[in-house]
């Protein structure tokens, strides 16, 4: 298979806040004295980082085993389930030119993914501590920027993403 241009617009803009996230985190290792003073927000950008990766790591995967996985529309068996149970994005990617049918697979799979994990932490914020609301806020916004990652990408490809505009 060819190499995604949306797949390389998307992974390299999340790396980019990834290692950001990672150079914050290691200055402030390095420094005890400086990570006591700034160390709420040393936790938040590792609950961040957490929320970021946990696309990441589905996008990247799904992405080097799309090949494997045709059978599945292009993804592994459980982020196919989440996909396939969004009717909007499966008809999306049904409708699709069987040339673009893994980057398709791709996005939609990926964002159905995110949005079901978003959904997920969003329902446990009304039950959450204080600390434990800071630490979901956290991830929830690290999930929501990763999707906002695949949205740029696949805009920039000139594909139209959302429900119903042309």
């Amino acid at each position: 298979m060819n190499t995604s241009e949306f797949y390389m617009t998307a992974i390299n803009m999340i790396n980019n806040e990834t290692l950001r996230l990672d150079n914050f985190c290691d200055a402030l290792d390095k420094d005890a004295d400086e990570k006591k003073k700034q160390i709420v927000e040393y936790k938040r950008a590792k609950y961040r980082y957490a929320g970021i990766t946990n696309v990441w790591c589905v996008l990247r995967l799904n992405y080097r085993n799309r090949a494997t996985n045709a059978r599945t529309n292009y993804l592994a068996p459980k982020i196919n389930e989440i996909f396939t149970s969004n009717e909007r994005y499966f008809e999306l990617y049904m409708s699709a030119p069987d040339d673009k049918k893994a980057d398709y697979a791709l996005y939609f799979g990926v964002k159905s993914f995110a949005e079901d994990k978003l959904q997920s932490l969003e329902k446990e914020l009304p039950l959450a501590t204080d600390w434990e609301k800071v630490e979901l806020e956290e991830r929830i916004d690290g999930i929501r920027f990763a999707i906002s990652c695949l949205n740029t990408a696949w805009q920039s490809e000139g594909k139209c993403y959302d429900e119903g505009k042309a």
